[in-house]
């Protein structure tokens, strides 16, 4: 895609503070050349970014940088906390968020032209894919992350992976053993 002051990108996180902050810093760059900005939330996460941040006064200084806000799916009195991520992508909760997702960029103005979205969520694949518009899946793990996958392939190679007898290598990491019987 050109660098056209008219483009219009979507930039679509998983609600999850780690995923959001790299991508809401990538959306900032593109901001910054002139892309037109549509930063899409879960509406509980951008409450949350209102309440504890500065954030729609930071990002009003970027002509054409908007946040839009979709239902995670979730009741609003969900803790989201401890093991909510894998509670969110239940199938039914999945379906109002492609829903919300389809619908806002049937309904945006003006027209999307490409899409960002985390790599996790691929529901918006489908949706970019029914309604023809480019997507990109970006990864927002941390390079320490980025790096140990990177590395596997080596590790396998050299014979590092996988690792022989694991329960003793485990139990001879200090404390591990307590850990290890609570669960």
């Amino acid at each position: 895609m050109e660098k056209d002051r008219s483009s219009h990108v979507l930039f679509f996180p998983v609600p999850t503070q780690g995923h959001m902050n790299p991508m809401i810093k990538l959306a900032e760059l593109l901001a910054l050349t002139g892309f037109r900005i549509t930063y899409l939330n879960t509406h509980h996460n951008h409450e949350r970014l209102i309440k504890f941040t500065n954030i729609a006064a930071h990002y009003e200084r970027y002509p054409g940088f908007e946040f839009k806000t979709i239902t995670d799916g979730l009741p609003p009195d969900h803790p989201r906390s401890g093991h909510w991520f894998m509670e969110m992508y239940e199938e039914a909760t999945e379906m109002k968020i492609k829903q919300g997702l389809r619908e806002m960029l049937v309904n945006i103005s003006p027209p999307v032209d490409c899409m960002i979205v985390d790599a996790f969520l691929g529901f918006a694949l489908d949706v970019a894919g029914e309604l023809g518009i480019p997507i990109v899946c970006f990864r927002t793990s941390s390079p320490c992350c980025f790096w140990t996958s990177y590395s596997i392939p080596a590790m396998i190679q050299a014979g590092e992976l996988p690792i022989e007898d694991m329960d003793r290598l485990i139990t001879t990491v200090p404390g591990m053993e307590t850990i290890r019987n609570q669960t």
